[in-house]
Formats: C-alpha cells, sequence, structure tokens
C-alpha cells in the first residue's frame, strides 16, 4: 500500500510536468488538465484499488493487517486516499511548475522512483507471496505467480501504464495548444 502510494503521488506530479504550459496560463485546477487528471483517478485507479482491496485484501495490506480485523467500510477512505494522492502530487507539480521550479519537481520524480523501485525489491518477500493473512505468517504462501493474481497485476500495470501515458500525451498536447496562444 505506501509503495502504490507514493507511485500514486508521482504520477500527479508528472501530469503537472506535462500540463505545464496549462497550468501556468490558468492556474493549478484549469479545465481540460484537471478534470482529465480526475477522470484517470474515477476510472482507472479507483476501481484498480477497489477490486485489489476486495478480491485480494491479506496481498493488498502486504500481510502487515490481517483484513478480518479491518471494518469493510475502511476501503472508503482508502479509495480516498489513492486518489488524493495523485490529486496532492498534481498539486505539488502545478506549484512548483507556476514558481519555476519545474527541475526540482523532475528530480523529485525521479527519487521517488528509485524509492518505489527499491521499497518493491526490499518487500518482494511480501509482494512476490500469494495467501491469506495466516498463510504468509504460517509460511504457506505460495508464489505470485503460481496463482492468477500475478498475471492479472501484469494487466493491471499495463492498462495503468497505457491509461497514464494517454493522459499525459493529452495534457502535452493540450499545453502545446496553450503555448501556441
Amino acid at each position: 500500500m505506501p509503495i502504490d502510494l507514493l507511485f500514486n503521488g508521482c504520477l500527479g506530479v508528472v501530469f503537472a510536468l506535462c500540463a505545464r504550459d496549462r497550468v501556468r496560463a490558468d492556474g493549478i485546477f484549469a479545465a481540460p488538465a484537471f478534470p482529465l487528471v480526475a477522470i484517470f483517478i474515477a476510472v482507472v485507479l479507483t476501481p484498480i484499488a477497489l477490486y485489489l482491496y476486495l478480491a485480494h485484501p491479506a496481498w493488498s495490506w502486504m500481510y502487515l493487517v490481517d483484513p478480518g480485523d479491518v471494518p469493510g467500510l475502511a476501503i472508503v477512505p482508502l479509495l480516498v486516499l489513492h486518489g488524493g494522492t495523485v490529486v496532492g502530487g498534481w498539486y505539488l507539480g502545478a506549484r512548483l511548475t507556476r514558481t519555476g521550479r519545474e527541475k526540482q519537481a523532475r528530480w523529485g520524480v525521479l527519487a521517488a522512483a528509485v524509492v518505489v523501485l527499491l521499497a518493491t525489491l526490499i518487500g518482494w518477500g511480501r509482494i512476490g507471496h500469494y495467501g491469506s493473512y495466516r498463510d504468509f505468517h504460517d509460511g504457506r504462501s505460495i508464489a505470485l505467480f503460481d496463482v492468477k493474481l500475478g498475471y492479472v497485476l501484469v494487466g493491471l500495470a499495463l492498462g495503468i501504464g497505457a491509461a497514464a501515458g494517454y493522459v499525459a500525451l493529452e495534457l502535452a498536447r493540450d499545453s502545446r495548444r496553450v503555448r501556441t496562444r
């Protein structure tokens, strides 16, 4: 969970950097840039997070918390948190862009990407296994790619990458239109 929150924040900063001319000209929450990011959150990230928390709760919590001890309504603030980190990253990236500190935003994204990669490698013992909370702690979990979730995650990663690439491309195209007016 912490890894994907950092990833989501990075995504928001990258989106803001792609829309830099729109952000500079019309403000942080200007249309069509920010609404496009909000649609990405609503249509792509929220359903994926909802699926993972409902269908694979122990894995989603990285076996740190027994999902049986977590009330079902806890999913609502978690989904808001996932979307909120993208919005927070967008806001941070847009503020840095408006104040002429795009270089710091780029270095921040690079540093956060390295942290995400390192956290994934360090946490592979948890991320790379699948089972219930009890199975994991009893040493009976199985390798991630021995179950369907491993392959589902590949599809989800490709889907998020394609959707994020499309949003970034549209934000950059809109930014170029603003630059030429």
